[in-house]
């Protein structure tokens, strides 16, 4: 009997550690802080009372508001599928982006609010396409830049990319550094003047301000992996926010699966491939930290071959607060960090930057440096406070202070 029970106990076990390897290996671990990858992005709902149904495309579930199912788009021409009588929000859409429908049905009403969308309709009798498309122009410009916190900086760094031509910014994550900040991020994200597609960053998958990590982000800004092709370009938004094991798992390896290489796509000019930390610390050896890249485990000789089997030839990432660029063997990375414009305090002058993507067509991005021109108002928060309250920035505390009360006032 007792042999009996062994054996049983013994194959319960392996069964049990193949359930849970098969499930590793599909969706993968996340480490240093062991857990399994984050559930994905909710992409329907029914609502409630009123029982229409809504799916997204290009597009998340965020909540049900009294009459209305709200959802907020990743992409710049998300489509919902509706059916019933039905009133539905949608956030993050260009101001000038054109509604079209397609199927049974009709459209009641359209309201447009800055970057949200308020449609009634009908479609009863069937299924409704409803269908964003981004304003039609040969040229159209996008910038890029990461670490902004969800503070003030965050607004100008909005605004600024509005002042220098921008249809859309590309944020390269890090948004909660605050226990106000997941907050605060959500408001300055619905108010900006700008669709927003954002990459995931480090501090936002541990934040350790709210939970369970990283459902804010998740449920607030966007999948941590998805792509979206507009004209010729395919832009292709990586989770490198903390290590994979293995690999190869999660949806970021189902993601890379589905790429084709570029040389096969003629319709396509050129991926734009953004995430928050690089394959490769540019910085020397010496004076760099161990975890501002995804050199863990082979991770980076991973993504690097994916990348470049498929013809990626610029990666742009954030994390490392600088602005540069380099040559990472075949790939040309562009690092643009310096979205709380440190540099500018530290080196008591105005250097922070922020990169700027033009798109033609039929030929590659090209890509340029512009100045942030972040004013000194927009440090007001209580983070940059407690680094300035330090001996080697002394000096800089209380301009700093005149400054947001003048701001204030």
């Amino acid at each position: 009997m007792t042999s009996t029970r062994r054996t049983f106990l013994g194959y319960t076990a392996l069964a049990g550690a193949t359930v849970f390897a098969s499930a590793v290996g599909l969706r993968g671990f996340r480490y240093p802080s062991p857990q399994f990858e984050p559930a994905a992005t909710p992409r329907w709902a029914k609502h409630s009372v009123l029982g229409f149904r809504a799916d997204g495309h290009g597009a998340f579930y965020q909540r049900e508001d009294a009459r209305q199912l709200v959802f907020r788009a990743y992409v710049p021409e998300p489509v919902v599928q509706v059916n019933g009588t039905f009133e539905l929000k949608i956030g993050n859409v260009h101001p000038q982006a054109h509604l079209t429908i397609d199927g049974d049905g009709k459209i009641s009403e359209e309201r447009v609010d800055g970057l949200f969308r308020q449609v009634t309709g009908n479609s009863s009798k069937g299924t409704l396409t409803l269908r964003w498309v981004f304003p039609k122009q040969d040229h159209y410009r996008f910038t890029a830049i990461g670490d902004t916190g969800g503070d003030l900086e965050l607004v100008w760094v909005l605004n600024r990319s509005q002042q220098l031509g921008a249809d859309f910014v590309l944020h390269l994550g890090d948004y909660y550094y605050q226990p106000v900040d997941p907050k605060r991020t959500t408001l300055h994200l619905e108010k900006s003047p700008l669709p927003v597609f954002s990459a995931i960053g480090n501090h936002d998958f541990h934040n350790r301000f709210g939970g369970p990590d990283p459902q804010d982000f998740i449920q607030q800004i966007g999948p941590r992996n998805s792509t979206f092709t507009l004209g010729n370009i395919q832009f292709i938004n990586l989770d490198t926010a903390v290590d994979h094991l293995p690999v190869s798992a999660g949806k970021r390896g189902q993601l890379l699966q589905h790429i084709q290489p570029l040389a096969s796509r003629s319709q396509l000019s050129d991926y734009v491939v953004f995430a928050h930390r690089p394959i490769t610390d540019p910085r020397p050896p010496e004076t760099r930290p161990s975890n501002h890249s995804v050199e863990g485990l082979q991770e980076d000789v991973w993504l690097y071959r994916q990348l470049v089997q498929r013809g990626v030839k610029h990666v742009i990432n954030g994390h490392i607060h600088i602005s540069t660029e380099f040559d990472d063997r075949h790939i040309h990375t562009y690092i643009s960090g310096q979205g709380l414009a440190h540099a500018d305090i530290i080196g008591r002058r105005p250097q922070a930057r922020i990169l700027v993507g033009d798109v033609e067509p039929g030929i590659p991005v090209t890509y340029q440096w512009a100045d942030l021109n972040m004013p000194f108002e927009a440090h007001c928060n209580e983070r940059l406070h407690k680094i300035l309250g330090g001996h080697d920035y002394a000096d800089q505390l209380e301009p700093l202070k005149a400054a947001c009360i003048a701001a204030d006032g």
